[in-house]
C-alpha cells in the first residue's frame, strides 16, 4: 500500500482482494471471507473533498477543498506536487471535468458561473474564460461532450444549460432545455454518440433529451442518428424511480446500457439502448438493496459498474449470464485483526431481538467503524481505467482502486 501525505490531503492507492457477495437476504452484501486488508490510518483533520478530476494521461490531479478554489497537483508516480491554485469562484465548487481530448478543465460552482480554464501550448499559468450560464440558483453538475465542443450543466434552477464556444465574444454561451425537471438537477451525462443527453433530478425521475446544436454539431450526422427527434430538449425517456430521488447516473462505454441510483438504495438501469430515438423506448430494469443509498456511479466497462456513497464503501455491480446487473464485490478493507462477520442481517436481527426479549438487553455488537479507508461520505467516483479508478468523499481523502 502507497501513503502520500500532501499538504492536507490523503492520497492512497490500494491494491486488494475483494469480499465476495451472498444475496442469502433481499440484496443484502454479506462479507462471507477475510480478504487481504490494507489498513487506513486515521486521518489528521481534513476538509472534505467534494468533487475531483483527472486529466487524459492521469499525470494531473484537480480537486476542490471544499471552498471556493481549485487545486491542480502534478502527479509523478507517488509524488504529487501543487502546481496551481485557481481563484476565480465566489462560492463552493460543486463539480470538476476535464476534457480529454483538448485539455480544457471545467469548474461549476454555486455561485452560478462555471469557468472554462486553459493553458495555451498547454505549458504556463491556467487562463480562465467565462460561462455564461444565467441561471437563478446554484450549477450544481456539469459534463463535457465526447466532442468536447459542448458541455452540459445541471442546476438548482431545476434547468439543463448545455453551453457551447462564441469565439467573437471569447466565452462560452448556454441554451436551456424547455421541459425542465420540477426540481434540482444532480447529475448529467452525455451519451458517447454526443447528441443524447441524460440527467437525473431530486424530482425523482431521469430524462434522456436530444441534445443537437446547430452551432457545435453536425445537423447531417444528427438527423440520421435521432431522426424527426434531433429537436433540442426533445424527451426520448424517462425512468420513474417513485422511490427516491436520483442521485447520479452513466452510460456504458458503448452507450448501450443506461444506469441510475437513488435515494432509495436502488440501482435503475436499461439495455439494448442503440443511441437513436426510437431505441430509447425501452423498459427499466430495478436492483432494491439493503445498503445505504449511492451517492455515485460510473461504467467501468460493458458488464460492471461501482457505485458509492453514505455506506462509504465503493459496490461493483456486473452483469450476469441473464443480462442483469447484481452486485459482486462489496470493495472494503479491514484491519487484519477484525474478523470477517460470517452471519446474516436476518440472523443478527434475530439475536437482537432475542436478547431484549429474554434479557431485557441491547447485546448489539460494538460499532466497529467504517469497513473501509473512507471514513466518511463517497462523494466522487471518477473512472481511471477499465481495472482502476478513484473516489473522493467528506472525509478528505482521494483514494485509486486498483481492481
Amino acid at each position: 500500500p502507497l501513503h502520500t501525505t500532501f499538504y492536507n490531503y490523503h492520497i492512497m492507492s490500494v491494491n486488494r482482494s475483494w469480499y465476495r457477495v451472498s444475496d442469502e437476504v433481499s440484496g443484502a452484501i454479506i462479507p462471507d471471507a477475510l480478504c487481504n486488508i490494507v489498513s487506513a490510518p486515521l486521518p489528521s483533520p481534513t476538509p472534505p473533498i467534494p468533487t475531483h478530476a483527472w486529466n487524459a494521461s492521469n499525470t494531473m490531479c484537480a480537486i476542490c477543498p471544499n471552498n471556493t478554489e481549485v487545486h491542480v497537483y502534478k502527479v509523478d508516480g507517488n509524488k504529487w506536487e501543487l502546481e496551481h491554485v485557481l481563484k476565480e469562484h465566489t462560492q463552493l465548487v460543486a463539480c470538476l471535468a476535464w476534457a480529454p481530448l483538448t485539455d480544457k478543465l471545467l469548474s461549476i460552482s454555486h455561485d452560478r458561473n462555471g469557468f472554462v480554464w486553459q493553458r495555451p501550448g498547454g505549458k504556463g499559468p491556467w487562463e480562465p474564460v467565462l460561462v455564461v450560464l444565467r441561471l437563478n440558483r446554484a450549477a450544481l453538475c456539469g459534463q463535457w461532450s465526447p466532442s468536447e465542443r459542448k458541455f452540459a450543466v445541471g442546476s438548482g434552477a431545476k434547468n439543463i444549460c448545455v453551453c457551447f464556444y462564441e469565439p467573437d465574444n471569447n466565452w462560452w454561451v448556454s441554451k436551456h432545455m424547455k421541459k425542465k425537471h420540477s426540481s434540482s438537477v444532480l447529475d448529467v451525462a452525455w451519451h458517447p454518440n454526443n447528441f443524447l443527453l441524460a440527467s437525473c433530478s431530486s424530482d425523482n425521475r431521469c430524462r434522456v433529451y436530444s441534445a443537437c446544436i446547430k452551432d457545435a454539431d453536425d445537423m447531417a450526422a444528427a438527423k440520421s442518428v435521432l431522426g424527426n427527434a434531433e429537436s433540442f430538449g426533445d424527451i426520448l425517456l424517462e425512468i420513474d424511480c417513485a422511490g427516491g430521488w436520483c442521485q447520479s447516473v452513466s452510460w456504458s462505454p458503448s452507450g448501450s446500457s443506461l444506469a441510475v441510483v437513488s435515494q432509495d438504495s436502488s440501482l435503475h438501469y436499461v439495455l439494448g439502448l442503440d443511441g437513436s430515438a426510437s431505441g430509447c423506448a425501452r423498459p427499466a430494469d430495478s436492483l432494491r438493496l439493503s445498503s445505504m443509498p449511492f451517492q455515485a456511479l460510473v461504467f467501468l466497462s460493458e458488464t460492471k459498474l461501482v457505485a458509492a456513497g453514505h455506506d462509504m464503501v465503493p459496490v461493483l455491480f456486473e452483469m450476469d449470464s441473464t443480462h442483469k446487473f447484481v452486485p459482486t464485490k462489496y470493495l472494503t478493507g479491514a484491519d487484519k485483526d477484525r474478523p470477517a462477520k460470517q452471519e446474516s442481517r436476518f440472523n443478527a436481527a434475530q439475536v437482537f431481538f432475542k436478547s431484549k426479549t429474554d434479557k431485557g438487553m441491547n447485546t448489539e455488537a460494538e460499532d466497529e467503524g467504517p469497513l473501509g479507508p473512507h471514513l466518511n461520505v463517497i462523494t466522487c467516483i471518477r473512472k481511471i481505467s477499465e481495472k482502476k479508478f478513484s473516489t473522493s468523499g467528506l472525509d478528505g481523502k482521494l483514494i485509486i482502486w486498483d481492481l
